[in-house]
C-alpha cells in the first residue's frame, strides 16, 4: 500500500483502493472503509462489489477503463447512514493504472462531500425562500406602479449623481418625453437655461421639504414653472465595507404651476403698467418705463415700440410743423435685457419701416388686434425672421395701442404697436393676450388724456410767448389808468423795471406832442370816463413814449376798449416802435441826395431799365456820351434810345442781340466791348437790379475807354516785337522760364546728338569777297539750314563765323534724337549742292556728330543765348573739325543709335585732339 501510494501520489483528502482485472481488491488506504456499505469485507482479495454495491452492473464500464477504451467513470453524491444516523456522502472516480513493471490495475478514488452537499441543500433551500420574497417584491412593485402611476404629480426618482432612475406618467405626459429618454438622462436637463432642479436635493435637511419652484423645459421648448418637493430615500445598500454609509436616492414630487404663475405674471404686469402711468410726467417716460417693465414681468427679452411720424412727433413732444407726415411705422424706443446681444437685429430694426399690413407690426397695426407667434424663424409674417435666427430669438407677440373711435373706419385707431421677443418658442397664450389688450387700451387713454394737457400747455405757452416774443409793445391800461399787463418788448423799449410800472400811470410816459386821437381816447376813456361799447376808437395812433432815460420813442399802432357789464376795465394797445424807422426814412432821404449827387458827377454813362423796358434813371454823361437829345430820353422809352444809338456801332446787329439775350436772363451778369464807326471804343457792363431776391430790372454803365484802347494796342504790338525777337535767340521753353525771373538757368540733358557743320572754303573767300556780299551768301546759307531745323524739330544753337551748330534731344527729350540729326545733316548736304546750283557757287561742307550727355542753359545778365556744355560737345567739333569735305563723319556712338536706317563706309581709327585714337564712320544716305 505504500508503495502504490509513493506511485500515485495521492492527496492527503481522498482515500483509495486497487484492483485487478477480475474485480479483487488488491491495495486499501488506510481509511477507505469508511465509505462503503460493509467495511468489514473491505479486505484484499474480496470482490469490491461486495463492500461497494453501487458497482454491480458497472462491469463492462470497468473493463472498458481497465483496457483502456474509456479513460475515467464519476459517480456523485453517493450517500451512507452512518451508525450514529448521520449521513456520508462522497464523489468516487474510477482510473486505469499500470506500474514500472507493466503490472495494471483499477484505481477508485474517494472524496467526502458531506459538507459541500450540506451547503447544496443550505443553498437550495435559501433559493426558494428567494423566489417568495420576489414574488412577494413584485406583487408590491405592482401595487406601488399603480399607485405611482395613478398620481397626478410628478414623481421623478434620482440617484445622488443627478441621474434619474424612476419617472411616472404625469412626468412624460407633463414634459413630453417618454420613460427611455428620461431614465438614466442628468434631472438638470429638463431645467431652463439658468435653472437647476439637482439644486433642490442639495438644500439644508430643514427646508428640502419645502417646495421650490423652478422653471423646466417641455420636449417641445414650453417654458413650465414646478413647484418641488424633495425627499431622500435609502436604497439600504451597502458597499463591500460595513462601515461605509447607506446610498441614497431622492424622490421629487412636483406639481405644474405655469398657469398659477402666468396669472400672476398677468396681474404684476397690470400693477406695474398702472403704477407707472400714475407716476409718469410725459407720455416718453411712461413708455420707456413699461417696456423694460412688461419685459422683467412676463421673463421676456426685447421690446419695442412702433409708430408712425405722427405718432414718434407725440413721443418726443416736438412742436414742429410738417407738411407730409411719413404714413408707415418704424421703431421709436425699444429695450433689451442686459444679458442678451442682438446687435444685428437692433440694427435692421433701427433702419427698417413697415408699412400698413406689413411684417407684424404692420399686421397688428392693420388689424387692430393682438398677435402671437410661436417661434418668429418659421412665420412668414415676420420679416425679420432671418436676422432673428441668427440672434437667436424665437417667441413673439405684439399689441396695438388704441386710440379714440373713428366713425369712417368704424374702428378704433391705433396709436401705436408695441411688439415683444423672446430666446424662446412660447406656446399660444391667449388670457395673456387678452391682458395685453387690456393693457393696450389703457395706455392709449393715457396718451389721449396727456395728448390733451399737451395741447392745453401748448395754447397758453404759444399765447404767452407770442405776447412775450412779439416785436410790438402790447400793453394793458386798468380803468384807473395804471398798467395791468405790459410784454418784455414793452419793458426793454422803455427800460422800466416791473415795480416802477406798478407804480405809474400811462399819463406818466406818454409825451403831449403825440398824436391828438391817442391823447383825446386817453383822455375820454380814464379821465373823462365817457366812453361805451359804441364808441369808436381810431384805426391808428401815433404816440410818443417817455422812456426812464428821458429819452422820446415814435410809437406807431391800434388801441381797443374792453367792456365787462357795461363798464371799462381795460383799454388795450399794440405799438410798434417807429423811431428808427422815422431816423432811416431822413437818412434815407439824405443818401437819395447824396446818391443823385454822385450820380451825376461820375464818368460813366448810367442808365436803369426797370423789368417793362422803361427807363427809371440816367445820369448827365450817359447823355453825352451817346449824343441823344433830350426829347428822345424825354420818352422814357429803352427800345427807341436804342434805335437811336444803332447807326453808331460798328456792328449793331450784335448789340442789339447782347440786350435782347439778357433781357431773356433776367438774372445773367454781362460785360462787351462796343466798338463805334468813327473809332471811339466803350466797355459795357450790366447786372441786374434787385430788391431783395427780386429782380426789378437792369442797370447799364458805358466807359469810354477809346484813349486806353490806343495805348494797348500799341503796347500789345511792342510786346509782339519783343517775344518775337526773344524766341528768335531763345527756345520758347526757356523764354518762358526767363520772363519767370529766372536768373541762371542750366539743365543736365543725359541723351543728346549735336552736329557741327562748317562751309569749306569759306575763310579763304572772305579776303578776296566784298563783305556785305559774303555775308549775304552766308545768310542765305544759314537761312536754309534755319528751316531744316524747323522742319527736323531741332534746336539751332548759333552760328560761329561760317560754322553752324544744332541739338536733337533738347530742350525737349526725344528718344530719335540721333536719327533727326542725321536726317539734317544729309539734306544740308542737299541743301548746299542747290545753293551751288542756283548760283553758280562751288561751295563744299564739313559735318561731325557725336551724342551723348550735356549740360545747357543760359548764363549771365546780358546778351542771353543758348549754349551747351560738356565733353559731348567737343567731340562733335572734333568730328568736324578734323572729317573730310561733302563728307559727314559720325562718333562710334552716334553709329550704333542709327546703324539700322543709314548705310555706313567705316573710315577707321583717326587720333582725335584731346581724346586720342577713336573710330569714326562716314555717313552715307538712308537704308
Amino acid at each position: 500500500m505504500k508503495t502504490l501510494l509513493k506511485k500515485l501520489l495521492v492527496p492527503h483528502h481522498l482515500e483509495y483502493l486497487a484492483l485487478d482485472k477480475d474485480f479483487l481488491i488488491q491495495e486499501i488506504s488506510l481509511k477507505v472503509q469508511r465509505f462503503a456499505d460493509s467495511p468489514e469485507e473491505v479486505v484484499a482479495g474480496n470482490d469490491v462489489r461486495i463492500p461497494f454495491p453501487e458497482l454491480v452492473g458497472a462491469e463492462e464500464i470497468l473493463i472498458e477503463i481497465f483496457e483502456r477504451r474509456l479513460p475515467n467513470f464519476e459517480l456523485k453524491a453517493i450517500a451512507r447512514v452512518l451508525g450514529n444516523g448521520l449521513q456520508l456522502y462522497f464523489d468516487m472516480y474510477i482510473v486505469e493504472f499500470t506500474d514500472d513493471d507493466n503490472y495494471q490495475r483499477l484505481i477508485i478514488f474517494f472524496e467526502d462531500v458531506t459538507d459541500r452537499m450540506g451547503l447544496e441543500q443550505t443553498l437550495v433551500q435559501a433559493t426558494n425562500e428567494m423566489n417568495i420574497l420576489l414574488t412577494t417584491l413584485a406583487a408590491t412593485n405592482n401595487y406601488v406602479e399603480k399607485i405611482i402611476s395613478s398620481m397626478v404629480e410628478v414623481l421623478l426618482v434620482i440617484t445622488a449623481s443627478g441621474k434619474i432612475k424612476k419617472v411616472n406618467q404625469a412626468a412624460q405626459d407633463l414634459f413630453g418625453y417618454s420613460e427611455s429618454e428620461l431614465v438614466g438622462q442628468q434631472i438638470d436637463a429638463l431645467a431652463a437655461v439658468g435653472s437647476s432642479l439637482q439644486a433642490v436635493s442639495q438644500d439644508p435637511p430643514q427646508q428640502s421639504q419645502t417646495n421650490t419652484e423652478v422653471i423646466c423645459r417641455a420636449k417641445n421648448g414650453q417654458k413650465l414653472t414646478v413647484s418641488f418637493s424633495c425627499t431622500a430615500i435609502s436604497t439600504d445598500i451597502k458597499g463591500i465595507f460595513e462601515a461605509r454609509a447607506a446610498v441614497q436616492d431622492f424622490v421629487y414630487i412636483g406639481r405644474d404651476v405655469t398657469d398659477r404663475q402666468r396669472a400672476r405674471q398677468r396681474q404684476i404686469v397690470q400693477y406695474v403698467t398702472t403704477r407707472i402711468l400714475s407716476a409718469s410726467e410725459t407720455i416718453k417716460k411712461a413708455l420707456a418705463a413699461i417696456l423694460p417693465a412688461i419685459c422683467d414681468s412676463l421673463g421676456w427679452d426685447t421690446a419695442e415700440l412702433w409708430m408712425p411720424e405722427a405718432g414718434e412727433k407725440l413721443l418726443s413732444e416736438t412742436k414742429r410743423i410738417t407738411a407730409v407726415l411719413d404714413p408707415n411705422l418704424r421703431c421709436v424706443a425699444s429695450w433689451t435685457k442686459r444679458s442678451v446681444s442682438i446687435p444685428k437685429f437692433a440694427e435692421f430694426t433701427e433702419q427698417m419701416t413697415c408699412a400698413f399690413g406689413e411684417g407684424l407690426p404692420g399686421l397688428i397695426w392693420a388689424s387692430g388686434s393682438s398677435q402671437w407667434i410661436a417661434d418668429v424663424t418659421e412665420s412668414d409674417s415676420c420679416l425679420r425672421r432671418e436676422i432673428a435666427a441668427q440672434e437667436g430669438l424665437h417667441g413673439a407677440f405684439g399689441f396695438p395701442i388704441l386710440g379714440d373711435y373713428e366713425q369712417e373706419n368704424s374702428a378704433r385707431s391705433v396709436l401705436g404697436v408695441m411688439i415683444f421677443f423672446s430666446r424662446e418658442v412660447q406656446c399660444f397664450d391667449e388670457e395673456l393676450l387678452q391682458t395685453m389688450a387690456t393693457i393696450g387700451s389703457q395706455l392709449g387713454q393715457f396718451i389721449k388724456r396727456k395728448q390733451a394737457e399737451i395741447a392745453l400747455r401748448e395754447s397758453e405757452e404759444q399765447l404767452r410767448d407770442l405776447f412775450e416774443n412779439a416785436t410790438d409793445l402790447i400793453q394793458s391800461i386798468g380803468a384807473d389808468g395804471h398798467f395791468l399787463y405790459v410784454n418784455r418788448a414793452w419793458r426793454e423799449t422803455l427800460g422800466y423795471s416791473e415795480a416802477e410800472i406798478a407804480q405809474m400811470t400811462v399819463f406818466d410816459i406818454i409825451h403831449p406832442n403825440s398824436s391828438q386821437e391817442s391823447l383825446d381816447i386817453l383822455y375820454q376813456a380814464i379821465i373823462n370816463k365817457n366812453v361805451n361799447e359804441n364808441t369808436l376808437c381810431p384805426d391808428s395812433i401815433r404816440a410818443i413814449f417817455i422812456t426812464k432815460h428821458h429819452e422820446q420813442i415814435l410809437l406807431e399802432g391800434s388801441i381797443s376798449c374792453k367792456f365787462a357789464e357795461g363798464s371799462l376795465v381795460a383799454v388795450r394797445a399794440i405799438l410798434r416802435d417807429i423811431t428808427a424807422r422815422k431816423m432811416a426814412e431822413d437818412a434815407l432821404a439824405k443818401s437819395v441826395s447824396l446818391l443823385q449827387a454822385t450820380f451825376d458827377s461820375t464818368g460813366d454813362g448810367i442808365l436803369a431799365i426797370d423789368s417793362r423796358g422803361k427807363i427809371v434813371t440816367f445820369n448827365r454823361e450817359f447823355v453825352e456820351m451817346w449824343g441823344i437829345p433830350n426829347e428822345v430820353m424825354a420818352l422814357r422809352d429803352d427800345a427807341a434810345t436804342i434805335a437811336f444809338v444803332l447807326n453808331q456801332l460798328k456792328d449793331p446787329q450784335a448789340f442789339q442781340e447782347r440786350i435782347e439775350s439778357l433781357y431773356e436772363q433776367p438774372k445773367a451778369e454781362s460785360y462787351d466791348l462796343l466798338e463805334f464807326q468813327d473809332g471811339r471804343f466803350f466797355e459795357r457792363y450790366s447786372q441786374p437790379q434787385r430788391l431783395g431776391e427780386k429782380i426789378i430790372g437792369r442797370v447799364w454803365s458805358y466807359h469810354d475807354i477809346t484813349e486806353r484802347k490806343q495805348a494797348e494796342d500799341a503796347l500789345r504790338e511792342e510786346q509782339e516785337k519783343s517775344e518775337n525777337l526773344l524766341l528768335n535767340i531763345l527756345p520758347k521753353a526757356i523764354a518762358e522760364r526767363l520772363k519767370q525771373n529766372e536768373t541762371t538757368i542750366a539743365e543736365y540733358f543725359p541723351e543728346v546728338t549735336v552736329l557741327f557743320a562748317d562751309i569749306v572754303g569759306f575763310t579763304a573767300l572772305s579776303a578776296v569777297m566784298n563783305p556785305i556780299e559774303l555775308v549775304e551768301i552766308l545768310n542765305q546759307i544759314f537761312s536754309g539750314f534755319d528751316l531744316l531745323c524747323e522742319r527736323h524739330g531741332l534746336e539751332k544753337i548759333k552760328t560761329i563765323g561760317d560754322a553752324y551748330m544744332a541739338v536733337g534731344g533738347l530742350p525737349n527729350p526725344r528718344a530719335d534724337h540721333a536719327d533727326a540729326i542725321a536726317k539734317m545733316a544729309l539734306d544740308m548736304q542737299a541743301e548746299i549742292a542747290r545753293f551751288n546750283a542756283s548760283h553758280n557757287k562751288y561751295f563744299s561742307i564739313r559735318i561731325g556728330i557725336h551724342s551723348g550727355p550735356v549740360v545747357a542753359g543760359v548764363i549771365g545778365i546780358k546778351k542771353f543765348i543758348y549754349d551747351l556744355w560738356g565733353d559731348t560737345v567737343n567731340i562733335a567739333s572734333r568730328m568736324e573739325s578734323q572729317g573730310l569735305p561733302w563728307r559727314i563723319q559720325v562718333s562710334e556712338t552716334t553709329y550704333k543709335l542709327v546703324a539700322d536706317k543709314y548705310l555706313f563706309q567705316e573710315r577707321g581709327i583717326i587720333e582725335v585732339k584731346g581724346k586720342g585714337e577713336m573710330k569714326t564712320y562716314i555717313l552715307l544716305r538712308q537704308k
